[in-house]
């Protein structure tokens, strides 16, 4: 097979002046995580390749994707100024015409068979996988201390869906591990219909001889369309996320059976690390720096068995960073749920212009919406519709006018202090359902979360918290100054000269 994948984008990113070649030594435990927070704060957009890790031939390559849109820009092949909503309008005419089917290839032409690990051979200890920050894991044994996977997760729920997720993978033993499913994924609902029970429920009522193994397998080095189909959470639950890939491409991807499980991976991949999760089978996975910026704490996750280990001769270790939130987990989960906020709030306001989801807030509990306003109300619906939407993650809702850069914070706040008045344009809703991950919504851990006033609790129980919505926009009918605004002639003019000016520095 000719290298069109993951190995092609490296290529184009060498090509273009885009990839970073990292060749001194540098240890896989908390210094290559160290390095890439450093290049995302500095803003340095670029693949970083990581040649020389300490203790392993496998080079590491970070920033597939990266914590700027330009990336997901160039994967829908849209304008990045326009990313969300042009990516959301893209993904629905993609959906509505059944994408493109993929294209199947014998094993003997996969690269990613040219290595086959099976039995006590399959030992992720001979991977580089990073800990990505000093204080993550559970670090129970000295040869692990805290490592971990987030990469696309590929399941077969049904013979005609095939799923691409993003879970957390905490390396625990040299065969397995805890595997956090993150809510609201198609692996969540397909491993529940398989068990026959809530995978997080404490219930006694579970009936684990009825219960099926669910197989998944995690793929390492894969190109930006996997990536971001992994994380996409507009696409709808059982899809076929395959024939999406090949329709948002324009041509079918080309896939592998596994060796030891019923799953199609990429033939091209690097790694496949095949496995099962067996009913109501538990680890407790370790403390670890989540989208928010905190160390999330130890909870009870479904345990991960290794089956397999299949790779290329001379493989490359892909790697999704997660941190501090100006990260590339947070830069491609926050567009998605844009995304997702975006259609929406498009199929009850068709005046809806774009959202933009930050990712330095979490990736989540911040939405900013711009809205052509025709009608009183329009934005308190907004509002509720984005909260709904991301099925209580959201906290709060800023609705702008269309000539406010939403991805501009200094618009941002100008429209807040010029165009909002509290005792008009604020909702508050207390006691809404949130997430358990909120810093400031832990209550009494354990507890479930009930509506109500503190529920005769002393302190708001677990997951409850309060939705703001802030209307930032001019009352319709108001007579409102002038605002100052470039002028488009004038700006082009001086495009030139300041190219010019820059270049002769």
């Amino acid at each position: 097979m000719a290298d069109t994948g993951f190995r092609g984008f490296i290529d184009d990113l060498e090509e273009s002046g885009q990839l970073w070649r990292i060749k001194q030594e540098i240890d896989t435990l908390d210094e290559i995580g160290a390095f890439i927070a450093r290049a995302d704060y500095a803003h340095i957009d670029k693949g970083l390749l990581f040649e020389n890790p300490k203790g392993f031939d496998i080079p590491v390559f970070a920033n597939t994707i990266g914590s700027t849109y330009r990336r997901i820009a160039e994967a829908f092949d849209v304008p990045v100024q326009s990313a969300v909503a042009r990516a959301g309008d893209k993904i629905k005419q993609v959906l509505m015409s059944g994408g493109i089917p993929p294209e199947y290839v014998d094993r003997q032409d996969a690269p990613c068979k040219e290595i086959i690990w099976t039995g006590k051979e399959a030992d992720l200890t001979r991977l580089p996988i990073l800990r990505m920050n000093p204080k993550d894991g559970t670090k129970t044994k000295a040869f692990l201390e805290g490592r971990f996977i987030c990469t696309p997760a590929f399941s077969k729920p049904s013979e005609e869906g095939r799923n691409v997720s993003y879970h957390r993978f905490e390396i625990t033993d040299r065969q397995g591990g805890s595997v956090w499913i993150f809510r609201g994924t198609g692996d969540a609902r397909s491993m529940e219909e398989a068990w026959g029970a809530k995978i997080d429920d404490p219930s006694s009522n579970w009936e684990p001889e009825k219960g099926r193994p669910f197989p998944t397998a995690f793929v390492i080095g894969v190109s930006p369309e996997f990536i971001l189909a992994g994380a996409n959470s507009a696409l709808p639950y059982n899809n076929n996320d395959f024939a999406t890939i090949g329709g948002l491409k324009g041509e079918p991807v080309k896939m592998v059976k596994c060796e030891t499980i019923d799953v199609d991976v990429p033939a091209d991949a690097e790694i496949v690390i095949e496995g099962v999760y067996h009913p109501f089978k538990w680890a407790k996975q370790g403390r670890f720096a989540s989208f928010n910026g905190f160390y999330d704490d130890a909870r009870r996750r479904p345990a991960f068995e290794v089956t397999a280990i299949t790779m290329r001769a001379k493989p490359i270790f892909q790697h999704v960073h997660i941190g501090r939130p100006l990260n590339e987990t947070n830069n491609i989960a926050a567009f998605f749920r844009g995304v997702r906020v975006y259609n929406d709030l498009k199929a009850v306001l068709p005046n809806v212009v774009d959202v933009y989801v930050d990712p330095s807030a979490g990736c989540g509990f911040t939405v900013h919406v711009s809205i052509d306003k025709k009608r009183i109300g329009e934005t308190k619906l907004a509002m509720m519709r984005a909260y709904t939407a991301l099925q209580g993650f959201c906290k709060h809702v800023f609705i702008y006018d269309e000539d406010i850069d939403i991805r501009d914070p200094h618009e941002r706040d100008w429209a807040l202090a010029h165009r909002f008045m509290a005792d008009r344009d604020l909702l508050i809703v207390p006691n809404a359902l949130g997430m358990n991950i909120d810093p400031l919504a832990q209550g009494k851990m354990g507890m479930p979360a009930k509506l109500g006033p503190y529920d005769g609790h002393a302190e708001i129980p677990l997951n409850t918290r309060t939705f703001m919505g802030v209307d930032c926009t001019v009352p319709l009918g108001l007579n409102v100054m002038e605002r100052v605004m470039p002028d488009a002639e004038v700006e082009s003019r001086i495009d030139e000269m300041w190219s010019k000016a820059l270049a002769a520095q």
